[in-house]
């Protein structure tokens, strides 16, 4: 089986991968228990190297979690993802990241409060997306979703004492990265809408400042 074969297919199957109670987490001769804590880079090979949509997925829906107001916990992921997008953009087949952010760890506390609080939201999403408007998600209109992403993500560095600002914000990935990997047009929509109220802020706050 492929990485791309096996790379989750679902929200939900995304927070299995990162679940320390889910059983498929336990140890095994290739993955460490998820109970001991994950790394990023162990959190990504858990949804595939080449799967640009699920590694998306997970920083971004980290930052949506409670997780987001651990100091400088925006910055690395906005770094993780401007990473993993940057080299989606430009067509990168395996993904590719610094040791100074693969080797980041969670704990396997934080893993499963983070997870617990992602599970109903996921499950309504996976319920309720289908293939559909599905030009928007293929390329070449996947590059445009990235780039958005790309904008995005390099705010939040700047950002770093705004959590909240941060959380809407990575929903809006999370939305998108989403709509990627199920080729859900409508998602994407709504991940764009989220994205624009986000750089709509970040304008008014550079607006007041100057």
């Amino acid at each position: 089986m492929t990485a791309e074969q096996a790379a989750p297919r679902s929200l939900t199957s995304v927070l299995d991968t990162l679940d320390p109670e889910n059983p498929a987490t336990g140890a095994d001769d290739t993955q460490r228990d998820a109970h001991d804590g994950l790394t990023i880079q162990a959190m990504l090979d858990r949804v595939g190297e080449r799967s640009f949509g699920a590694a998306l997925l997970v920083p971004s829906l980290i930052l949506v979690s409670p997780l987001s107001i651990i100091p400088l916990m925006p910055t690395i992921g906005g770094l993780v993802i401007l990473t993993i997008s940057i080299q989606a953009f430009f067509g990168r087949t395996h993904l590719w990241l610094p040791k100074f952010l693969a080797s980041r760890r969670l704990t396997g506390d934080q893993l499963s409060k983070a997870v617990g609080y992602l599970r109903k939201p996921a499950a309504w999403l996976d319920r309720n997306s289908r293939d559909r408007l599905r030009f928007l998600s293929a390329p070449p209109m996947d590059r445009l979703a990235l780039l958005a992403v790309i904008v995005v993500a390099a705010t939040w560095p700047f950002l770093e004492i705004l959590p909240m600002f941060t959380s809407v914000s990575a929903g809006g990935v999370a939305l998108i990265a989403f709509a990627l990997m199920v080729r859900d047009g409508f998602v994407l929509i709504a991940g764009y809408s989220v994205l624009g109220l986000s750089l709509a802020v970040v304008v008014a706050l550079i607006s007041g400042l100057l």
